[in-house]
């Protein structure tokens, strides 16, 4: 692949160097970008009266072939024209490639300089209808070429960039969006820390402060998707929230109010899909328009943060294209990034221009590199301190994010654990986590921290990918042992699971050990007073009960007498456990394990719904279901068993 790319940067380097040496002009390479338009129109007039293609990539050529052939240069132009726009669809910039990358052994991230999330969205621009006419045709078409041909991909992985059809909501006056800004930071920001609290505070308080200037594209998006994140972490969202904005209330401030109605409305909280709406309109456009910062806050990590921030709010309400799909978005640009890698350099030892922190200069034009003595200058370090962090931060927002969703809906992972070597982020609060590096806090101020929570959250992703890779190795290792896979022997069908090597293969032993694990993270878990916030400790203890059913599930086993029932109605019907290795007293001890987690989680659950900390959006559903389902079947089982 980099060969390819040097060839093609060679071939370009080559071609304007002869545009140049004959003093033919043409545009820079900024015009390629994917917003560019031709100032001049789609076709221009040539200087013999016929119409010449015009495109943007023209390059305002004044020279030409001989006369006889320029009625094929005009088609062959006209045809290049079409190719070229399908194309720069696709590509927003080529000139950032990297040239080295197969020679440094180090992973450099996004080797072709090319943004994945902008990819996205040129896709998605070429797949869409352009018309609303063509929009009404599609919906029109939907149900009756769904079943021929399924859901399609704008409907799916690119619906991204699907525009809602809900009404927006106003922005908020200030008061109603530090409300909401502190729900998420209080409640959401801790479970996955996906924004830096002094920051994006610091964009809210210069929104809100100069309101007579337009908000960017970055402003916009980010705030109104914090604030449907933050309406949608209480249920019931207060009492604001319940009222239509021209019932009695409206009574303190009539009709002839000199005060405008979109101010009156600004104080009304609105629902979590309006917010959502306001947010998802200007989602393509700070995406097309992020730049890298002299931070080190690149454009890549931006456009990351918005999709981890997408995949927030739709693990409270259902948005499209669906949470997997937008996960496996944020995977892809974590991985794009190459956030998933870290070498182990330390910062001093690290170049300025390593390919993972961006080189930045000073005004002198000098690099933060002392070229004599090899030491690091102090403002480059504590940059660099920011940058690592940051990135670290937003890996385990992706890992997190991934390991949830598929560990609900039983899928395998989108990366293994074998290549992801990024350490955890810095446990300080944010508060001592700044762009020019770490403050030290003071003796005993360490705490409290809401990176407590977020770092207790990381090893229960952890353990729980571990049990779900196990459980499927498991389940492959079953179906392989029924005969399948047999007749390929280009398949992988021996490989060992890495979690058993170390308990000689023996599942059992694995569970016992990792049962031992869970129950120490549960006993670790900190309380509101290490972390400073009002996230709930309840929703850990709930996690803890959520992975003993998925741990002991698959070893469920049908009674004898409860199959023979079943038999009865239906002779196909088997035990739910992969392998049955159960002895009689492992049976026991799982059913009553399972039967234990299930009424835990059906009662932590009430809990939280008495108190507003809990909607019953799909992931919800989802775990009192099985929690339910598995607490009966272990009940009803054990006594069966137990007769």
């Amino acid at each position: 692949m980099h060969s390819y790319v040097y060839y093609l940067e060679s071939r370009i380097d080559y071609l304007e160097g002869l545009l140049r040496n004959n003093g033919i002009t043409f545009r820079p390479g900024e015009d390629f970008a994917l917003s560019f338009k031709p100032k001049d129109g789609n076709n221009e007039t040539s200087t013999n009266g016929n119409a010449r293609a015009s495109h943007p990539h023209d390059g305002q050529i004044t020279r030409g072939p001989a006369a006889g052939n320029v009625q094929q240069q005009a088609a062959s132009k006209e045809s290049e024209q079409r190719d070229r726009e399908k194309l720069n669809k696709l590509v927003s910039n080529i000139g950032m490639a990297s040239l080295q990358g197969t020679s440094d052994p180090r992973f450099l991230g996004s080797a072709s300089g090319i943004s994945f999330a902008r990819v996205v969205f040129a896709a998605v621009k070429s797949s869409m209808s352009s018309t609303s006419s063509e929009r009404g045709s599609v919906r029109a078409f939907k149900a009756g070429a769904a079943a021929a041909s399924g859901t399609s991909m704008r409907d799916s992985f690119f619906g991204l960039h699907t525009k809602p059809a809900i009404k927006p909501a106003p922005f908020p006056d200030r008061e109603l969006g530090l409300k909401l800004v502190e729900l998420y930071f209080e409640h959401a920001n801790p479970q996955i820390p996906i924004l830096h609290r002094g920051e994006f505070m610091t964009m809210f308080e210069r929104v809100y402060e100069s309101e007579d200037r337009p908000r960017t594209a970055r402003e916009s998006y980010m705030l109104n998707i914090v604030f449907a994140i933050g309406a949608g972490i209480i249920l019931g969202g207060g009492s604001e929230s319940k009222e239509s904005p021209t019932s009695e209330k409206t009574e303190k401030q009539p009709e002839s109010s000199p005060i405008p109605k979109k101010r009156r409305l600004s104080n009304f909280q609105c629902e979590p899909e309006q917010y959502h709406s306001s947010a998802i309109t200007h989602l393509e456009t700070f995406l097309g328009s992020s730049t890298d910062r002299p931070d080190g806050f690149g454009a890549g990590l931006e456009e990351l943060q918005a999709v981890l921030l997408l995949a927030g709010f739709a693990l409270l309400r259902p948005v499209p294209p669906g949470l997997w799909y937008i996960v496996g978005v944020a995977v892809r640009l974590g991985v794009d990034l190459g956030l998933h890698y870290e070498d182990g350099i330390e910062i001093e030892r690290m170049n300025s221009d390593d390919g993972i922190i961006s080189k930045l200069e000073d005004e002198t034009g000098e690099t933060g590199q002392d070229s004599k003595s090899g030491n690091i200058d102090p403002k480059e370090k504590g940059r660099r301190e920011w940058v690592r962090d940051l990135r670290r931060r937003l890996w385990w927002c992706v890992y997190s994010f991934d390991r949830l969703v598929s560990t609900c809906v039983g899928r395998p992972f989108g990366i293994t654990d074998q290549v992801v070597t990024t350490e955890f982020p810095s446990l300080l609060d944010d508060t001592y986590i700044t762009t020019s590096g770490f403050l030290i806090p003071s003796s005993g101020s360490e705490m409290p921290s809401y990176k407590f929570v977020a770092h207790h959250y990381f090893r229960l992703r952890l353990l729980q990918s571990e049990i779900l890779q196990v459980l499927q190795h498991r389940q492959a290792e079953t179906v392989r042992s029924y005969g399948a896979n047999q007749s390929n022997p280009f398949m992988h069908t021996k490989l060992p699971s890495p979690f058993l090597a170390g308990f000689n293969n023996s599942f059992r032993a694995w569970r016992r050990d990792i049962d031992r694990r869970l129950w120490e993270w549960k006993e670790a878990s900190p309380n509101q007073v290490d972390t400073g916030v009002a996230f709930s400790p309840l929703f850990l203890e709930l996690n803890y009960w959520q992975a003993i059913i998925m741990l002991y599930r698959q070893s469920l086993t049908v009674p004898p007498v409860l199959a023979s029932d079943l038999r009865a109605a239906n002779e196909d019907v088997q035990s739910p456990s992969m392998v049955n290795i159960e002895s009689q007293e492992d049976e026991e001890m799982v059913f009553l394990k399972v039967a234990e987690a299930g009424q835990k989680v059906l009662k932590l659950y009430r809990q939280l719904h008495r108190v507003h900390l809990v909607n019953y959006t799909f992931l919800a559903t989802h775990h009192l279901f099985m929690a339910g389902k598995s607490h009966l079947f272990s009940v009803e089982s054990y006594r069966s068993i137990a007769k």
